[in-house]
């Protein structure tokens, strides 16, 4: 039932730079949502490189992820159950979404001790339910002050996704973001140059684009509709 799950299908261009230099040419990835009823074992992995499993959300005293006890029996057992028909497959956590809160993520964002112990917390929650890697949807983010926390999380992110794994035999996390395809602002603009340095590569949202029949100006227009 592949018109339950959001597809992505894009190529990763090398000459962008994005972290680490060995990435693979192609990604064929897609997102999983706890709220979509299609069951995780339905799931044609074989389809896939990447699977994302949405959404984590953040604790908005902690600023530790925060999984719904009614998912965490499917997070948990997320990995495991679509490798069973693709062994290959990698998989991430998606934290936040088009329901996070803004003034948590903003917050999170903004405050260096609030970064730290969200950070902490992600790598050990991704680790804990198996995951390889973590996906940051901050859909919401519209400010210029926003976009540079953005970048300078994903700094600090990316040093302690390093210093994890030099401390322990494990793989290095994946680190992505879903990002729009433009911010949502007049001024400002991506942290392209962190996105660079520190993602392995971004997801670009393929809808609210505009449409003749949605505004009366020209704008950029959706090449493909995920559904």
């Amino acid at each position: 039932m592949v018109s339950r799950i959001t597809i992505i299908l894009f190529q990763v261009f090398l000459s962008l730079n994005l972290h680490p230099a060995k990435a693979q040419a192609w990604i064929k990835a897609g997102y999983w949502n706890s709220g979509s009823g299609l069951p995780v074992s339905d799931i044609n992995s074989t389809l896939y490189t990447h699977l994302i499993c949405a959404f984590a959300d953040l604790n908005s005293s902690s600023y530790h992820l925060s999984i719904p006890s009614s998912n965490d029996r499917f997070f948990s057992a997320f990995t495991n159950t679509v490798k069973q028909k693709n062994p290959s497959i990698t998989t991430l956590l998606s934290i936040g979404g088009g329901l996070a809160k803004y003034s948590t993520l903003s917050a999170m964002a903004g405050n260096s001790t609030y970064r730290k112990s969200f950070i902490d917390d992600s790598i050990k929650t991704a680790r804990h339910y198996g995951f390889q890697g973590l996906d940051f949807s901050w859909v919401s983010a519209n400010t210029s002050d926003n976009m540079d926390n953005m970048g300078t999380l994903f700094e600090e992110w990316r040093a302690a996704i390093a210093m994890e794994t030099r401390n322990s035999s494990l793989s290095e996390l994946i680190l992505t973001a879903t990002v729009q395809y433009s911010p949502r602002l007049d001024s400002g603009s991506f942290p392209i140059d962190s996105i660079r340095r520190n993602l392995n590569w971004i997801h670009v949202l393929a809808f609210d684009y505009y449409m003749p029949t949605w505004a009366n100006f020209t704008a950029a227009s959706a090449a493909l509709i995920t559904g």
